[in-house]
């Protein structure tokens, strides 16, 4: 099964909680499609190309580069901007007016479409079956590879800072690159990786890298280095590791509950995820509704201690570390989170013709599903199970 081949296999739609108005107020409201394009990289050039500061341009999801995207953004009304156009990957259309900036978090949830292609015939059956359980038994609310852009070969810069190797932190996030960087910013990299100990001897041209060096050759301090990588990837940092140690309390949820028969584990792009094929009605009353996500002002129920004190064992660290505003200007924060989710509104087509990879004897089928999740749930985990890769 292959997704993503094209930017229209998989679209998403915002359903927004606020309500537009068509009398003029203080921000206006756009609606953004976008095409494979990461919703901060949208913003930026919305920024750039009207001169509005970035911080002045609101948005109430993030949302992946692969697909194609309709979200709704809020501009000051000062601004005189009714449509922008960018290339192929960016339209913006003023849509409404709002009394306040939109939000990360101002919506209900996504409205997915997605088509899902080179399925053998063979395999039909069985992704029906596993279809029409979903409604009943949901499928795990696993934190998916989108939420871990900032994790490169698996290191997760928040731990180190919880940690206090601030060093090791810093050096990750000025010499780790992925493929999608452009390739002055992985020549940088891979120049300031070279001369670790002689930083003083290279001249960087990118900004956030040579104000990251700067500070450290004034101060001598990583911590302070540090503090000068922009808040937003700080923050992004520190989402990746506690939504990463959330997946990992709730494997220990089903190991705890559900039949070890019953489990299986999908790969993704840090580790791999727990599923379950079916459960019992017992274990559907057993297991909880919902765990908090981890901060050092938790206060945890009798069975999330044991589960949280298990994985933080394992991953070296302890609550107290994670008290982490005070020094960095970041925080975790403690929120419920459903364990298990069950997709709206799910809808699949029947199987037809993939034109994309039917070739031959090599007969391939494509079906198109569509479901609505609550916000901070992944489609990708959905497919996950209806597919089982």
């Amino acid at each position: 099964m292959k997704l993503k081949q094209k930017p229209s296999d998989f679209i998403v739609e915002e359903i927004p909680n606020f309500n537009i108005l068509s009398d003029k107020d203080d921000y206006k409201i756009f609606l953004m499609e976008k095409k494979e394009i990461d919703t901060f990289d949208s913003i930026e050039i919305i920024s750039k190309k009207l001169r509005i500061p970035r911080s002045q341009i609101g948005f109430a999801g993030l949302k992946d580069k692969h697909g194609i995207t309709k979200q709704y953004i809020s501009l000051p009304a000062k601004y005189n901007t009714t449509t922008l156009k960018y290339k192929e990957k960016i339209r913006i259309e003023h849509v409404g007016y709002l009394n306040r900036k939109i939000k990360i978090g101002d919506l209900h949830g996504n409205i997915f479409t997605i088509t899902a292609r080179d399925i053998k015939q063979e395999e039909l059956q069985d992704i029906y079956s596993r279809a029409s359980s979903i409604p009943k038994i949901g499928v795990p609310n696993y934190f998916d590879s989108q939420r871990f852009r900032s994790v490169i070969d698996k290191h997760f810069i928040a731990k180190y800072i919880l940690q206090k190797n601030y060093e090791q932190a810093v050096k990750i996030f000025l010499t780790k690159y992925i493929k999608s960087e452009k390739r002055t910013i992985k020549e940088e990299k891979r120049i300031i990786q070279a001369h670790w100990n002689n930083l003083s001897t290279i001249n960087v041209r990118n900004k956030i890298l040579a104000t990251i060096i700067k500070r450290y050759l004034n101060t001598n301090n990583w911590l302070e280095a540090y503090k000068k990588i922009p808040s937003y990837l700080r923050e992004m940092f520190v989402n990746a590791y506690q939504s990463y140690l959330w997946n990992e309390c709730i494997k220990e949820v089903f190991r705890q509950h559900i039949d070890k028969k019953k489990l299986y584990s999908i790969r993704y792009s840090i580790g791999y995820l727990l599923f379950y094929k079916k459960l019992s009605s017992s274990e559907i009353q057993n297991i909880p509704l919902s765990f908090k996500t981890i901060s050092h002002k938790i206060q945890p129920s009798e069975f999330e201690q044991k589960i949280i004190s298990k994985i933080l064992s394992q991953e070296g660290v302890a609550l107290d570390d994670f008290d982490i505003k005070k020094t960095t200007g970041n925080f975790f924060k403690t929120r419920e989170r459903a364990i298990i989710i069950k997709p709206n509104n799910l809808l699949l087509s029947d199987p037809v013709k993939d034109e994309l990879n039917y070739r031959g004897r090599n007969k391939r089928f494509k079906i198109t599903l569509s479901f609505t999740l609550p916000k901070g749930s992944y489609a990708t985990i959905v497919t996950k199970r209806m597919f089982n890769q």
